[in-house]
């Protein structure tokens, strides 16, 4: 069917995706911030927002198609008479698009988690909003250089990424960055979380100078474990780069020397591929380093049976 493109009428965006289809609506979430004239929220539940209405462009984004706090959102979306978008490679998403004649994305099929294909489904929720007239095409060039530039400099990367996880290994990784990439340090934590099997604390600034900075005392016995990483863009504002600076003496002395991931790209986007690739092999050579396969894990698996016992 051909795409509904919202005209002045639409007020807000909504984008519900839990896992990696949440963190990729976050990403993107970020990156139009300033560009769409609206404003987004990226609905991580079973519910919507009362403000959902036929005035909002709605995005279901779930790899599976089956993700059941996604669905349930799409189907309170559907009485509220949103426009909707759906973006999955199959399952209960499409279905219903289908039965309602909903206008969707469909994703290569096959991959065994949906944390694998975070690029693709970016690229479908830009897509989307590409196609409803809220974006401009900037984003496509954007995406075939990151593409370029990742494939030259891989095997640097991936040297990097093996160096930094050494460091990590038997370490609390804090990673702290500007709140532009709050989404992008997330993504790091997700990616440390379920394929290394390893803990992992984000925080932003200038947010945690306001609180978590004066934490940084107790318990003493943990604070030589902890490992702050610093993930650092070229669009990260002046005064957050000065704040960062002079609080490295305080985290370094207290704990060790501090690990700087600095973005490489012309644009934000480039940006964060080159992040999201450095920080995916950074997460894989962790697994490697504590013996484990980066895979899910039996703690999901089990969570998951017992959850559909209970349907």
């Amino acid at each position: 069917m051909d795409l509904h493109r919202p005209g002045s009428d639409t007020r807000n965006i909504v984008i519900s995706g839990m896992g990696a289809s949440g963190i990729a609506a976050n990403l993107v979430e970020s990156l139009t911030f300033g560009r769409v004239p609206i404003p987004i929220t990226v609905c991580k539940s079973y519910s919507l927002p009362q403000f959902v209405s036929p005035h909002t462009l709605f995005i279901a984004c779930s790899y599976t198609g089956d993700t059941e706090e996604t669905v349930a959102a799409l189907h309170k979306a559907l009485l509220k008479r949103a426009s909707i978008i759906a973006v999955a490679s199959g399952g209960k998403l499409l279905d219903i698009a289908r039965e309602y004649n909903l206008f969707y994305i469909q994703l290569p099929a096959g991959a065994e988690s949906g944390r694998y294909m975070i690029g693709h489904m970016m690229t479908a929720l830009l897509y989307a909003l590409y196609h409803t007239n809220l974006i401009g095409a900037a984003f496509i060039k954007e995406t075939e250089n990151a593409i370029e530039y990742i494939d030259r400099g891989e095997k640097a990367i991936q040297v990097e990424a093996e160096l930094i996880a050494r460091k990590l290994k038997g370490k609390l990784p804090i990673i702290y960055c500007d709140a532009r990439l709050h989404a992008m340090a997330t993504r790091f934590q997700q990616q440390l979380n379920e394929n290394s099997k390893h803990l992992a604390h984000v925080n932003v600034f200038p947010e945690m100078n306001h609180n978590e900075l004066t934490g940084w005392q107790h318990p003493e016995a943990i604070l030589p474990l902890l490992q702050v990483i610093y993930l650092y863009s070229d669009h990260d504002h002046e005064r957050i780069e000065k704040r960062m600076e002079i609080c490295r003496s305080i985290f370094e002395g207290k704990s060790n020397p501090i690990i700087d991931i600095v973005a490489e790209g012309a644009s934000l986007l480039e940006q964060y591929y080159y992040l999201l690739h450095l920080t995916d092999w950074i997460s894989y050579w962790l697994a490697r380093e504590n013996g484990v396969e980066p895979d899910p894990s039996e703690t999901r698996l089990y969570l998951k049976k017992e959850l559909d016992k209970s349907q």
